[in-house]
C-alpha cells in the first residue's frame, strides 16, 4: 500500500513538474536616455529624450520619447512607437494621454490621427488639431 502511494505521489509530482509555462516570453530590451542642460537668457532648462527598444519572441518594438512645448511655455511629451506592424505616437500634456495611429507620410514628416484628433509630427516640430483648434509645439533642443 505504501508502495503503490509512493509511486502515486511520484507519478504525480513528475506530470506536475513537467508542465511547460507557454505564457512565458524570452524578452530582450535595451534602453537610452540624454538628458541636454540649456541655458536660455540665464535660465536654466533641460530636455530628456528617451530610446528604448525591447524583443519579445523575435518581434522587435522600438519606441523614442521627446520633450515639446508650446507657444505659451505648456509643455508635453511625446513617444513614438514601431512594433514592425503598426507605428503610434502618444502624446501626454496636463495629465492627460492621447494614443494617435500613424495614417500617412507627409512631405513634411507623418500624419497620426484618432477620434478626430490629428497630429502632423516632422523634424523639430508637433501640430496637434482637433477641429478649429490647432496647437503647434516645438522639439525641445
Amino acid at each position: 500500500m505504501k508502495t503503490n502511494l509512493l509511486i502515486v505521489a511520484s507519478i504525480a509530482v513528475a506530470l506536475v513538474s513537467c508542465k511547460k509555462n507557454e505564457d512565458s516570453k524570452m524578452v530582450k530590451q535595451s534602453y537610452s536616455a540624454e538628458t541636454e542642460v540649456v541655458e536660455n537668457n540665464g535660465k536654466i532648462d533641460s530636455a530628456t529624450t528617451a530610446k528604448m527598444e525591447k524583443e519579445v519572441n523575435g518581434k522587435k518594438i522600438k519606441s523614442e520619447s521627446y520633450p515639446y512645448k508650446g507657444l505659451d511655455g505648456s509643455r508635453a511629451k511625446a513617444t513614438f512607437t514601431d512594433n514592425g506592424e503598426e507605428k503610434t505616437i502618444t502624446i501626454e500634456a496636463n495629465h492627460t494621454k492621447y494614443v494617435l495611429d500613424f495614417k500617412r507620410s507627409t512631405p513634411k514628416g507623418e500624419l497620426y490621427e484618432r477620434n478626430g484628433i490629428s497630429a502632423e509630427a516632422s523634424e523639430d516640430s508637433l501640430i496637434i488639431s482637433q477641429g478649429n483648434t490647432v496647437i503647434p509645439l516645438e522639439k525641445i533642443k
